[in-house]
């Protein structure tokens, strides 16, 4: 019979995921009609993440570091 090796099981704590919902971030406002803009972009003061109530190429950009999709 082989001896098995005991492997240390490292837990890593998921961070609370991120929304672009004016309920749920800080960053993200309402503004009208559908259109959500968050303030929390390096890019530029506000950017709309929502428009008529369809994500831009600019939704949950803090989830994905700021990276298009």
């Amino acid at each position: 019979m082989k001896k098995v090796k005991k492997v240390a099981v490292r837990r890593v704590r998921l961070r609370p995921r991120k929304i672009c919902d004016p309920a749920i971030c800080d960053h993200c406002m309402y503004i009208g009609e559908g259109d959500f803009v968050c303030d929390d972009h390096p890019d530029g003061e506000f950017v709309l993440v929502m428009s008529d109530w369809e994500p831009t190429e600019l939704f949950m950009h803090c989830e994905t570091g700021g990276n298009k999709k």
